[in-house]
C-alpha cells in the first residue's frame, strides 16, 4: 500500500479546529518523520478535514433491510467509516448464534464494521455480559421496556459481571406514556459503577468520549499513530472561512472525499462501494486514551 503524508491548515480534531501533519503507511496513521522523504505529500489548501466517521445504526438499522448496499452508501455519503450495526438478541439460548451469523451476514460491506447486542433488560446478567465482552463488541445495548423492572434491576451484579472487559451496558428506553432521561441513568450508573457511556446513543456521529470509554478509539474516530487512516476532506469555498466550530455543521456536512485505511472510498460522486473492502472489527482497550 502506498505511504503519503498530508498537511492539513484546517482540521477538526477533538471538536477544535487545528493544523495537522500526519503520515499514512500500511493503512494507519503515523509520523511523518518516519516515511521516506520522497513520499508524496498531498495538497489540502482549499479543504478540510476531520477523522472518518463512526455511526451506531440507530436510525436506519441494517438488520431490518433485505439490501444492505443501499443503506450502507448513505452512511458513507455522511463520511461513515466505520459502522456498529445492532442485532437483536430476544434471548440468552440464542444469544452466540445470531450474534456470530449476523457478522458473517455483513461480510462484504465496503466500510468496516461492528456488531453490538440488542438485548431485553430482563435477559441481561452475568453470562450475556462474559459473552460480549469476550466477543471484544464495544458495548451492549439494553431494551428498557418497563420503569419498575429498570429500577429494582440488581446493578451492582451488573456491575461485578462487567469486570475484566469492562464493557459498557447502554440504556434504550421503550416506556409507553413514560421516559426516563438519559441523565437519570447516568446518576443510577454513578451511584453502582456501573459501565456506561457519557453521551446517549443517537443519530449522529459517535462522540469523542463515547469513542474512547468503548475502546473503539484509537483505532477509529481520531488521528492517533497506528489508528486506521480514516479521514474526510471537505470543499472550502475560496470565499468563505471557517470560524466558531458548529457540531451540527460538522454532523451534516458532506464529504468531498471519503478514505477508509488509506484508500479513497469516495471522491465527489464517485462512490467505490461494491468492493467489499470492509472488515469486521473488534474494540482495543476500553478507557485506553482517556485523560
Amino acid at each position: 500500500m502506498e505511504a503519503y503524508s498530508i498537511h492539513s491548515k484546517q482540521t477538526m480534531i477533538r471538536g477544535e479546529w487545528s493544523t495537522l501533519s500526519i503520515g499514512v503507511k500500511d493503512g494507519k496513521w503515523c509520523e511523518k518523520r518516519k516515511l521516506k522523504k520522497q513520499t508524496f505529500q498531498m495538497n489540502t489548501d482549499m479543504l478540510w478535514m476531520s477523522p472518518g466517521k463512526v455511526y451506531v445504526d440507530i436510525e436506519f438499522p441494517l438488520y431490518k433491510v433485505d439490501y444492505l448496499t443501499p443503506l450502507v452508501r448513505r452512511f458513507i455519503y455522511k463520511g461513515c467509516t466505520c459502522i456498529i450495526s445492532q442485532v437483536p438478541i430476544p434471548s440468552k439460548r440464542e444469544m452466540k448464534e445470531l450474534y456470530l451469523d449476523y457478522i458473517n451476514e455483513l461480510e462484504g460491506l465496503a466500510i468496516d464494521y461492528m456488531v453490538v447486542p440488542r438485548i431485553p433488560l430482563t435477559q441481561l446478567d452475568a453470562s450475556v455480559i462474559r459473552f460480549f465482552g469476550l466477543q471484544k463488541a464495544p458495548f451492549i445495548i439494553v431494551e428498557v421496556s418497563n420503569k419498575e423492572e429498570f429500577y429494582s434491576k440488581s446493578w451492582q451484579w451488573i456491575t461485578q459481571a462487567q469486570h475484566p472487559s469492562f464493557i459498557p451496558i447502554v440504556p434504550v428506553f421503550q416506556i409507553a406514556g413514560e421516559t426516563i432521561s438519559y441523565s437519570e441513568w447516568l446518576k443510577i450508573a454513578k451511584q453502582f459503577g456501573v459501565r456506561t457511556l457519557p453521551k446517549p446513543l443517537d443519530e449522529k456521529p459517535l462522540s469523542i468520549e463515547n469513542l474512547r470509554v468503548t475502546g473503539i478509539s484509537p483505532f477509529k474516530g481520531e488521528f492517533i499513530h497506528l489508528g486506521d487512516a480514516d479521514y474526510n476532506l471537505y470543499s472550502i469555498h475560496p470565499s468563505e472561512e471557517i470560524e466558531a466550530l458548529d457540531q451540527m455543521f460538522y454532523h451534516k456536512a458532506i464529504p468531498y472525499v471519503t478514505v477508509l485505511r488509506g484508500n479513497i472510498l469516495r471522491a465527489k460522486l464517485e462512490l467505490d462501494d461494491y468492493s467489499g473492502y470492509g472488515k469486521h472489527r473488534t474494540i482495543s482497550i476500553p478507557n485506553h486514551f482517556m485523560y
